[in-house]
């Protein structure tokens, strides 16, 4: 079992595109994938057409079994751990009781519907126990990274946390450049600093392109949506990356 997590210190980033979108898109490479949603927003449930649920709440701070707290999104091979505004106070009340850095990592690696293949966490942009438990138990790490002038600043900031959580043993990482535009000097400047900075860690950008903002309001991934467009066919090469990484 492979442990995704997709961060970020900066938001408005596409972390939350980015963890659906991988996550259904390994769930139709016929994986079963259990999505995390650490965001005490919420937004992977509404993504996928779903209601809110204190599914994380309830496993943090409640001790609930996995198996009670997971949904089936009725999309073959995917499940998702559902959080909302009650995912902070779950944050706050581990601080509390002093739980150590490896809880989430723990409480999911429990066996649920005859054994996931991925898991993929998305987390909320500010630091705290939930995002350093996410990066303790990553497998592999994700940044999603808006190619703007502040670009480096975020992705310098998750870089940092992750070494302090793990201080040996990183994880494979890779960059992924968000709401590209092509048709602009800035998108193409900031892409070629990311690139002089972190090299091969920076995979081929996802352009900006509306039918990925239309998504969440439709409950759909841009795999059901927008199956044969670009952001579909962008969004696939990070789903094969990710299985190329991990089956390494």
């Amino acid at each position: 079992m492979i442990t995704i997590a997709i961060a970020n210190q900066k938001g408005g980033v596409g972390k939350t595109t980015t963890a659906v979108t991988l996550a259904h898109g390994l769930a139709l490479k016929s994986f079963n994938v259990l999505l995390v949603d650490l965001d005490p927003q919420g937004q992977c449930a509404s993504a996928l057409g779903m209601d809110h649920d204190d599914g994380v709440f309830r496993l943090l701070a409640m001790d609930a079994p996995l198996r009670d707290v997971v949904r089936s999104t009725r999309r073959p091979g995917l499940w998702l751990l559902p959080g909302d505004k009650r995912t902070k106070t779950a944050e706050g009340i581990m601080v509390l009781e002093r739980k150590e850095v490896d809880t989430l990592a723990t409480v999911l690696h429990q066996n649920i519907n005859g054994g996931l293949h991925y898991i993929v966490i998305d987390t909320a942009p500010s630091v705290g126990g939930l995002q350093e438990n996410a990066l303790y138990a990553a497998d592999m790490l994700i940044i999603p990274s808006a190619v703007d002038h502040l670009a480096l600043e975020g992705i310098a900031s998750v870089i940092q946390t992750l070494r302090a959580v793990r201080r040996t043993n990183l994880p494979p990482m890779r960059i992924l450049p968000t709401f590209f535009d092509d048709t602009t000097r800035e998108s193409k400047t900031n892409l070629e600093h990311l690139q002089r900075h972190f090299g091969d860690l920076v995979l081929p950008p996802i352009h900006r392109a509306t039918t990925l903002r239309e998504c969440p309001a439709l409950g759909q991934t841009i795999f059901e949506y927008q199956p044969k467009s670009r952001p579909a066919e962008e969004y696939a090469r990070l789903v094969w990356e990710v299985i190329n990484v991990s089956t390494a």
